[in-house]
């Protein structure tokens, strides 16, 4: 059994639900400790570790966390892959990263191989909507040139240029309770508020950058009775920070006019989640990953996402970052796997990374 699969194995056994990665997390540190780095904490609870080398300064950066479904994991090894024989969740996602991540460091530290200056970076409560690297300190990533996150599904060698801003809408509507049979029209349904709202609403596939949905819509009462509240979760995204925001306001229209049309009253609360960026393909990192590829004899390709990660927190903070595929496939479901080659193959390229130096 290969080292890689050896840690991945160890990992996805250790449980680490988002919010409860104190763990895990005492483990890594161990782990880097003996291999060298000098290792720190944010208050956040996202783990650092610091490997001095020369030249330009790299970021590798996972999550530690997982989905309530990757608990109690049960790994299996058959046919060329690890799952779970559909139990649980694997936990793949992230932890097939946070295992190559840590063979590399290992084996530098064994061949005492030389490498440019490393920080690693594993996360917290990523799965909770990127919870944990909003809080890191950016003081400790002062010197990084450039980084790469390993945290997408698919084979290794594709890479993300460009990741959705997203803004969520928590929504009440209060409208006027009353009997449905004997005076409905002395009431104002919060039902009607929302659905006229929605009905309104430019929704679902908006364009090929930007997408908006309606999460849910709860209105709990009796059938007999005209409801009073409604409450609804919204969120859109987009690759533009400027469709993004207009179609929240259009979104944020609708609901108000559908209020006001009723006589009822509507409360908006909004939060912007994490930012858009488009990155320049003709980046130092991005001819880093070119040049990995093609020494490893691996197609490379490129494209953008409509899902967030932490890499959205890191270039909204001045941190030019990368997303990476790390060969998991099915992530946050039962049927969740990784092929025993892609964790060599990922390895093979966190490794090439690790080591070239500029």
């Amino acid at each position: 059994m290969n080292k890689t699969l050896q840690t991945f194995l160890e990992l996805v056994q250790i449980n680490s639900v988002s919010g409860d990665e104190g763990r895990i997390g005492l483990l890594l540190e161990t782990r880097l400790l003996s291999f060298g780095l000098s290792t720190s904490w944010d208050s956040g609870g996202n783990l650092y570790g610091y490997l001095p080398g020369e030249g330009e300064t790299i970021l590798l950066s996972a999550h530690m966390d997982t989905v309530p479904l990757a608990f109690d994991v049960e790994p299996l090894v058959e046919d060329g892959r690890v799952h779970t024989g559909g139990k649980t969740a694997l936990g793949a996602d992230d932890k097939a990263a946070i295992a190559a991540i840590l063979t590399v460091l290992e084996t530098l530290h064994k061949e005492n191989s030389s490498h440019p200056n490393l920080v690693i970076l594993f996360s917290v409560r990523e799965e909770l909507g990127l919870q944990g690297i909003a809080e890191i300190d950016v003081n400790k990533l002062s010197n990084v040139d450039h980084g790469y996150v390993f945290d997408a599904q698919g084979p290794v060698g594709t890479f993300i240029t460009a990741a959705p801003g997203s803004i969520k809408l928590d929504v009440t509507f209060l409208g006027k309770g009353a009997h449905a049979g004997f005076s409905p029209e002395t009431g104002i349904s919060a039902i009607q508020m929302g659905s006229d709202a929605i009905a309104a609403m430019r929704l679902l596939r908006i364009d090929e950058e930007t997408t908006a949905n309606v999460g849910s819509f709860l209105a709990p009462g009796s059938r007999n009775i005209v409801c009073d509240k409604a409450t609804l979760s919204l969120e859109a995204r987009s690759l533009d920070q400027t469709k993004l925001h207009r179609q929240i306001e259009h979104m944020k229209t609708c609901l108000q006019d559908a209020a006001a049309k009723h006589g009822g009253q509507v409360t908006i609360e909004e939060e912007a989640l994490y930012e858009a960026y488009k990155l320049d393909t003709s980046s130092v990192a991005f001819t880093a990953l070119k040049d990995a590829c093609s020494a490893l004899g691996l197609p490379y390709s490129e494209r953008p996402t409509l899902g967030g990660s932490d890499a959205n927190v890191l270039n909204a903070k001045g941190i030019p970052t990368i997303v990476c595929t790390s060969g998991y496939e099915a992530p946050h479901t039962t049927a969740e796997s990784i092929d025993l080659d892609q964790l060599e193959i990922l390895t093979s390229l966190v490794r090439e990374l690790a080591t070239k130096r500029k």
